[in-house]
């Protein structure tokens, strides 16, 4: 913890790896929480002019962007995605460094999948855990979400692979089994902090 007395933990991983319950986990210890997917799917109204432009109306269902189209829309095409988050990356960051701005004290948890591709956010993370689960078991949760194969398969691929961010985690928690284990892993890193406080 900083000598102010702020805890900053960051979770991050691939998709359906387990991040939000993780991170869920931690809020329940009294850590106030940030979804980095909240704030980017509540940027998108403001950059729905532009995005329009670039892609037409195929990411839309009257006059909203519908999420599960646009997921679909940019996963197909890494041009699309890269084009997508250069409008909605300095806006959705924006909002995180405001929040970790005004938070002088205690401790905020921050669910992030794209966690370590930030990297000056990660300068701002006292803790980044990442969290890993084999990929059978990310499909399958990923199709329990309704998400399909194709589409699971077209964004893990878009991904930074769990060995690059390996290299950036203090803490790695493997996803793999019960949720009890999991909150025990959980359980564990958080008393360590909390003894290095």
């Amino acid at each position: 913890m900083e000598k102010s007395g702020r805890l900053v933990i960051g979770i991050g991983g691939n998709i359906s790896s387990g991040k939000t319950t993780v991170a869920k986990i931690f809020q329940s210890y009294g850590m106030k929480y940030i979804s980095a997917d909240q704030i980017g799917w509540s940027v998108l109204p403001e950059i729905a002019d532009e995005l329009k432009e670039k892609f037409g109306n195929e990411i839309f269902s009257g006059p909203k962007i519908d999420r599960d189209k646009l997921r679909t829309f940019v996963f197909t095409n890494p041009s699309y995605l890269k084009i997508l988050n250069q409008f909605s990356h300095p806006q959705l960051l924006k909002i995180i460094y405001e929040k970790l701005d005004s938070m002088h004290s205690g401790m905020l948890v921050i669910d992030a999948a794209l966690l370590f591709d930030w990297p000056d956010l990660l300068k701002k993370i006292d803790c980044p855990i990442l969290v890993t689960s084999p990929k059978t078991l990310k499909r399958k949760r990923a199709l329990q979400r309704g998400i399909s194969k194709k589409t699971f398969d077209q964004i893990l691929q878009q991904q930074k692979k769990e060995s690059e961010m390996v290299k950036n985690a203090k803490y790695i928690i493997k996803n793999n089994g019960t949720l009890g284990q999991l909150k025990r892993q959980c359980q564990k890193i958080f008393r360590e902090l909390k003894n290095d406080c």
